[in-house]
């Protein structure tokens, strides 16, 4: 989320779109259903980043036949270090403190990520999906990182590159039309080759994360912008200007036109499908098209529009904005404000707009303007590296002696246990048997040794899942889970095993090349089976007590995107959860000596619907995971109905 960079003349229209863009973004972030396209924003400001900093480098090459790469790089790091190095330091040292148990353990590096610019690689090589992030519970704060990551590696390459073709193209002769006309060819390839790259990376069906945080995927949008600005400079201004007002009404009319296209594209089209073959070059060069409108009749109504005062300087604020809104989205939630709605989001805008402004006018702009050149060139010369490595030191300690939340890809199978009582406990299953048992009340019951074997990310039933009839792709790495609850059954000799399981079997199945629909017989047959394996195993493994399963209580995931999917929708349909409770009870009723079943919507939906906190107090942090006083609440409740089952199951301690 580059600011406008200095020289080459203001063009407020520019700000104007960053503007609409940056407010998409952040209601996209809310997240706003209604925002289904609020990611192409991000498009936005890479073409025009593109389109900005390619016209700068243009000028300085018409004017001196080569580009100053170290004052190039300087000038950026002036303008972009700054706010981003505040923004890492107060998030990396009063976040981890407030969210406590909930920061996400992935926060350290993210922020070191953030820092350096690799963010969107991080987020690749480490497996956090941006189509995922919202209604998780514990988001990093550094995850909107990942564009600042693509557009420091453009800056990086791009000036050297253009400098490679001025050499080969122009060498001593006149930077003339031929020559840009070459360099144009270059960027067109470029972009399509990297539109190619994503067409051929992206797996359809799957989460589209890798696509869209690759810098070789995703620079095609950059590569536009640039390639408008190569365009436009091979052609004579005056002449450009005489056409545009012979054909005034069409220009302000093909303007108007590519305006409102964005505007539906921002809200209407999802992350899935065609968009990824071909999609995004689209878009790119139909919003190159407005760029070209305002810049050749800046006088235009939608020009006029986009030069808005207040909307303007809204654009020159954009990267205070985007730096400062995400993590402020994720730490000003409803249970820490005690608002919802409207009330919340006010609140979110308006600090946001007010950290982003003290940014702006007290550091950015000052330095920009030659702040530090006060200081003497040598120190001025050493201050940013100083502030850099303060950064990253701030970074690496302010975490440590942090209780972080785990966090794990699918299938990848955790074990979390503590204390040493007489009582083994064990808990098999999903995330949600993950969250009962990090957040077991070790206080209430001191003489329990919890220990949760569950995998993230798979259920009980195969996770090949179909969702709103859209196959889901398979997740081979779920394939072990019952190996590992038996490895959690030999080695902790469990007096209870508590198996947690319904978010996932709520879904529709492909197995053996059929769909199996929640509610039919074969469904049915089939979680029989399955369950029936998985308890199979756990008996093999060693002598264990009995088997007590929650049933699926109501469920109230807020919006949950996968592949432009919302998961939440099928998820919370309380006739798949009726179904797939039938099912426990046939199975209980199968094994009536070893199996059975409790009823936790006694505790979650006292009312048989789901509401956002019970007696004041929420339960679920997404409407499916427990937080901490849910699971005190869970478990206190929970123990008491073992007792029938295990005599001598220990009491809460008052």
């Amino acid at each position: 989320m580059s600011p406008r960079p200095t020289g080459g003349g203001y063009r407020p229209a520019l700000d104007g779109m960053r503007a609409v863009s940056v407010l998409t973004i952040m209601l996209f972030h809310v997240p706003y259903q209604w925002v289904t396209g609020g990611y192409w924003s991000v498009n936005v400001f890479f073409i025009v980043s593109g389109y900005l900093i390619t016209g700068l480098l243009l000028k300085e090459l018409d004017k001196w036949g080569s580009i100053d790469l170290i004052g190039f790089y300087v000038r950026r790091a002036r303008r972009l270090l700054p706010a981003l190095l505040i923004m890492l330091i107060v998030v990396s040292s009063v976040w981890p403190r407030v969210l406590g148990d909930e920061t996400p353990s992935t926060i350290r590096g993210d922020g070191l990520a953030a820092l350096f610019y690799v963010a969107n690689w991080r987020m690749v090589l480490t497996g956090q999906s941006y189509f995922e992030q919202f209604g998780t519970a514990a988001q990093s704060p550094f995850k909107h990182a990942w564009t600042l990551g693509i557009e420091e590696q453009y800056y990086l390459l791009f000036p050297i590159l253009l400098i490679v073709l001025f050499r080969v193209f122009v060498g001593r002769g006149a930077f003339g039309r031929r020559a840009r006309g070459r360099i144009l060819a270059v960027m067109c390839v470029l972009a399509a080759l990297s539109a190619i790259v994503m067409a051929q990376v992206y797996v359809p069906g799957g989460d589209p994360s890798r696509v869209y945080y690759g810098t070789d995927s995703r620079m095609q949008d950059i590569l536009v912008g640039a390639a408008l600005a190569v365009g436009m400079s091979m052609l004579d201004r005056r002449r450009l200007a005489a056409w545009a007002e012979r054909n005034r009404p069409a220009v302000i009319g093909v303007g108007w036109l590519v305006a409102a296209l964005t505007l539906y594209w921002f809200f209407w089209i999802p992350a899935h499908g065609w968009v990824f073959y071909g999609g995004y070059l689209v878009f790119d060069t139909m919003f190159a098209v407005l760029i070209f409108s305002v810049e050749v009749l800046p006088g235009s109504s939608v020009a006029k529009l986009l030069s808005w005062r207040p909307l303007a300087w809204t654009g020159m604020m954009s990267y205070g904005l985007y730096l400062w809104h995400y993590p402020l989205f994720v730490l000003l939630t409803p249970e820490r404000t005690h608002l919802s709605g409207i009330p919340l989001q006010l609140l979110r805008f308006a600090l946001t707009f007010a950290i982003a402004s003290a940014s702006f006018y007290l550091v950015e702009d000052p330095i920009r303007k030659g702040a530090l050149r006060k200081l003497g060139r040598k120190v001025a010369a050493v201050v940013p590296l100083a502030a850099v490595a303060a950064t990253a030191v701030v970074i690496a300690v302010s975490v440590n002696g942090m209780r972080l939340a785990p966090t794990a890809r699918a299938g990848e199978g955790v074990t979390v246990s503590g204390g040493s009582g007489r009582y083994s406990l064990l808990i098999i299953g999903d995330s949600v048997g993950f969250s009962l048992g990090y957040n077991f009340p070790k206080d209430a019951f001191p003489d329990v040794r919890p220990t949760a074997a569950v995998d993230f990310g798979c259920g009980t039933a195969e996770q090949s899942i179909i969702v709103s009839g859209k196959r889901q792709p398979t997740e081979s790495e779920c394939a072990n889970v019952f190996a590992h609850w038996a490895d959690g059954v030999g080695s902790t000799k469990p007096n209870v095993i508590v198996w947690s399981l319904g978010p996932w079997e709520v879904y529709d199945h492909y197995v053996d090349g059929k769909n199996l629909k929640v509610g039919t017989a074969a469904y049915s047959k089939y979680l029989l089976s399955r369950m029936d394996t998985g308890l199979a195993a756990m008996n093999k493994a060693g002598k264990h007590g009995p088997v007590v399963i929650p049933t699926v209580p109501c469920l109230g995931q807020p919006k949950y995107m996968v592949g432009g999917v919302n998961m939440a929708t099928d998820r919370n349909d309380p006739k798949r959860a009726a179904a797939v409770n039938k099912i426990l009870h046939k199975f209980a009723a199968k094994h009536a000596k070893q199996v059975h079943l409790v009823d936790p919507g006694e505790l979650v939906c006292p009312d048989g619907k789901f509401t956002e906190k019970v007696d004041g107090v929420k339960l679920r942090d997404d409407g499916v995971h427990y937080t901490k006083a849910g699971a005190r609440a869970f478990w206190k409740w929970l123990m008491p109905q073992i007792a029938k089952w295990v005599p001598d199951t220990p009491k809460a301690k008052q």
